[in-house]
């Protein structure tokens, strides 16, 4: 390794969005000399995106679990014969489902725009909610609500939505049930905001919701311009790698640099100074080292003893968000003219009396209703969600509850779609255990997660969804960056956002 390509302004570990968003902004802002160092053969971290793969069948079990976590525990035919017969090589579909909060007004939007670039987004258009054998529109919902349900429904909605981002951060470890229950006695209220929430953050039980947490990011959302039936979702063009492929084009044209398959073996750390790291080619230098891959994974890559004590405690009892994922393809789409997000309250055979820790919420969207590149002309092409706990109890390797929720899956598509089995191209369904880095729960959010820049190791910093931001997902890992990028510049880079997203 040539010495002159061996010092860096900064280290980033890890290709994943909020790696790939804090390396754009150092080295387009600042200028600085960046270098990302990616383990996989492929940038995105949790965005993979399979696009008209015709590779093996060992790649594709591989490249599933090590970006997205996920393993194969059901398909429509014999797998091996679904890749033999190249069943994938015509469409987009992500190891993960992902959407954009606020759609082309999300924070990856407006860092994009800061950094010169635009990113192609599709808004949802409408969000159905299953409710007396029938999808209905979500205000429809509301058409048996009394006068009473109304009023202190719309007291609620009102002070949600004013509540500045600090006094929101005072609600961050209350549980949304507790808190719906301090304000109102309606259970079509409490009802409807637990509904919005649950898909919102992929979970089941109610009391893993955190407050604070849902009031933000729901001011965010109105605050741009958007709600849920109207861009409150979103889809990029061409599949969620191609936002992390904007944002590393970025970094590459300014002068940095990006390698793939070049795993990090450990921290080069002097007198509790971050000096670079060390690779099967030998250690490279940086002024800063930035770490982007999540908390359990960090500690074990930098070392216990350099983390204080009681964050080490707290980490043990968080966990990320999972559940059910997989893709349905059909000839068509179940309804063409419609481009939004259903949901559905409780799956059949899946409530919380048959063994889960809540009753389970189910959802999906067509895709290729917004965007045509996802699949062929006039076909359907649908991401389906359910949640399920990793731990305290541990669902997601439950064979007994995956089998439940996948046969509560095709039992709802079969009854409501009567012509679904003539409609189906093919399924595959995967158990995800690692969707977004760390779930929204009480105890979870804020301040409780990983500093943004560590508080015993100089020059050392963390990015992506699992630190000290608020949100999840893409938008929490956009703003994990954000808050990276300030802490290792001492700049506040958040101006490059809207005042409701910083």
């Amino acid at each position: 390794m040539n010495s002159s390509d061996n010092n860096y302004d900064a280290i980033i570990i890890g290709a994943g969005l909020g790696g790939l968003i804090t390396g754009a902004i150092l080295a387009k802002l600042e200028g600085m000399k960046v270098l990302v160092l990616e383990k996989e053969e492929t940038i995105g971290g949790k965005l993979f995106t399979f696009e008209h793969y015709e590779g093996d069948e060992k790649t594709f079990l591989k490249k599933l679990y090590t970006h997205s976590r996920s393993r194969l525990v059901d398909s429509s035919s014999d797998f091996s014969e679904m890749i033999e017969n190249k069943t994938f090589s015509k469409y987009i579909i992500e190891g993960g489902w992902h959407s954009f909060i606020n759609s082309d007004r999300s924070r990856q939007s407006f860092i994009a725009q800061a950094l010169g670039e635009n990113l192609k987004v599709f808004g949802n258009e409408g969000f159905r909610l299953y409710g007396e054998d029938k999808w209905e529109e979500l205000r429809y919902l509301q058409r048996n609500w009394t006068k009473e349900d109304f009023q202190e429904g719309k007291v609620v909605s009102r002070e949600m939505n004013l509540m500045s981002k600090e006094e929101a951060e005072e609600y961050d470890n209350i549980d949304l049930e507790s808190f719906l229950r301090s304000r109102t006695t309606s259970q079509n209220v409490i009802n409807f905001h637990l509904w919005l929430a649950g898909w919102e953050v992929g979970t089941n039980n109610p009391k893993n919701i955190s407050a604070g947490e849902h009031i933000k990011v729901i001011s965010m959302v109105h605050c741009a311009g958007k709600d849920f039936t109207n861009g409150g979702g979103g889809q990029p063009l061409g599949g969620h790698l191609e936002v992390a492929r904007l944002f590393a084009k970025v970094i590459e044209e300014n002068g940095g640099t990006i390698r793939v398959s070049t795993p990090v073996e450990e921290l080069v750390i002097e007198n509790y100074q971050a000096k670079g790291v060390k690779t099967a080619d030998g250690i490279i230098k940086a002024s800063k080292v930035i770490c982007n891959v999540p908390m359990w994974r960090a500690i074990n890559l930098i070392g216990k003893e350099y983390f204080p004590d009681e964050f080490l405690k707290r980490s043990e009892d968080m966990e990320p968000c999972g559940g059910i994922l997989g893709w349905i393809s059909t000839k068509r789409p179940l309804d063409p003219d419609y481009r939004g997000l259903y949901i559905l309250p409780v799956l059949p055979g899946c409530k919380k009396s048959d063994g889960f820790t809540g009753d389970v919420l189910f959802s999906f969207e067509d895709v290729a209703t917004y965007d045509k590149s996802r699949a062929p002309e006039g076909e359907g092409l649908m991401p389906i969600w359910a949640a399920m706990d990793i731990k305290n109890p541990d669902e997601i390797h439950n064979k007994e509850l995956i089998d439940k929720i996948v046969k509560g899956v095709f039992t709802f598509m079969r009854k409501e779609y009567p012509d679904f089995d003539e409609l189906l191209n093919w399924y595959i369904v995967t158990a995800c255990e690692e969707l977004y880095s760390i779930a929204s729960k009480p105890g979870m959010v804020g301040n409780l997660r990983m500093p943004t820049k560590s508080p015993l190791v100089k020059n050392l910093f963390f990015t992506g969804d699992g630190t000290q931001q608020w949100s999840f997902g893409q938008s929490g890992a956009a703003g994990g960056a954000v808050n990276c990028a300030s802490a290792v510049t001492g700049k506040d880079c958040s101006v490059i956002l809207p005042f409701f997203m910083r």
